[in-house]
């Protein structure tokens, strides 16, 4: 360990060299005790599957550790150890208080809204469809998203009369030829008529119907597909669609799922 002292400090260390080594031991070990083992289960676990140990905390169930992990796109979680056992999902009371929702407040960091929408407002990669100056709503989709394609439909009136704006964010997870469409409809020179093309022919895209697959995908598109998938982990998006979106009050929101059209519409200000 060094030190950068100043000079009238030097003879001061000299003098009592004796109680700083002491003094050092006690802090080393005292840092070595407040720094405790992982449970065997999760440091196997953690070589096995990839995560990232962010935090260790302790719970009142006997013998049961908590800890905030990272894994691989960014996504934070609560995991729990038990020696060689590790598991994951609600820790409840016996009185049913979810003490996972508590730990998840308070150590799962809350997803940066209005930042990741300044980010995805100046990607050059999005699928834009709809009216102008109107209520914008950033779409997550994975092309073989059945509940994407579902979103889709259900907003094709909205789109068409200019009422909100949709900036479709592809992503790529679901089935191995989710990516090479997802680049297709990115690299199209219309990409909005390229993303209608293959919703149209939703699930028939892979006998010649709509768009076909872009292999190898270029090695800009693959970055920004890549870029969406680690926004979309930052969000908290469990899976697809997920949409970010502003409020008739201003606020950043965001959910997972295919919304009630009606309810969706109210929380953008365009239906009563």
């Amino acid at each position: 360990m060094t030190f950068s002292l100043e000079p009238w400090a030097r003879n001061t260390i000299v003098c009592c060299r004796r109680f700083s080594f002491a003094l050092f031991l006690s802090l080393f070990a005292a840092l070595t005790f407040a720094s405790p083992k992982m449970d065997p289960g999760i440091s196997a676990l953690q070589e096995e599957v990839g995560f990232t140990v962010i935090e260790r905390f302790s719970t009142p169930a006997e013998g049961v550790n908590g800890y905030v992990v990272r894994i691989e796109g960014g996504k934070t979680g609560i995991v729990y150890g038990l020696g060689d056992y590790t598991f994951s999902g609600s820790l409840l009371e016996s009185n049913g208080n979810d003490l996972t929702r508590q730990y998840t407040e308070r150590y799962i960091p809350k997803p940066t809204y209005a930042s990741i929408a300044e980010q995805l407002s100046q990607d050059t990669h999005l699928v834009s469809e709809g009216g102008e100056d109107v209520p914008e709503v950033y779409v997550f989709a994975d092309p073989n998203c059945i509940f994407c394609h579902k979103f889709w439909k259900q907003t094709r009136s909205w789109v068409s009369e200019g009422k909100v704006r949709l900036h479709w964010v592809m992503v790529g997870f679901l089935k191995p030829s989710s990516l090479g469409f997802s680049a297709a409809i990115m690299n199209a020179d219309d990409r909005a008529k390229a993303l209608q093309a293959f919703e149209e022919n939703f699930g028939n895209s892979g006998n010649g119907s709509g768009i076909s697959e872009l292999t190898p995908i270029p090695a800009n598109l693959k970055a920004a597909l890549d870029q969406h998938s680690q926004w979309m982990a930052e969000l908290g998006f469990s899976g697809t669609p997920g949409l970010l979106f502003k409020d008739a009050s201003g606020q950043w929101r965001g959910q997972t799922g295919v919304p009630e059209q009606e309810a969706l519409g109210r929380a953008l200000g365009i239906t009563k």
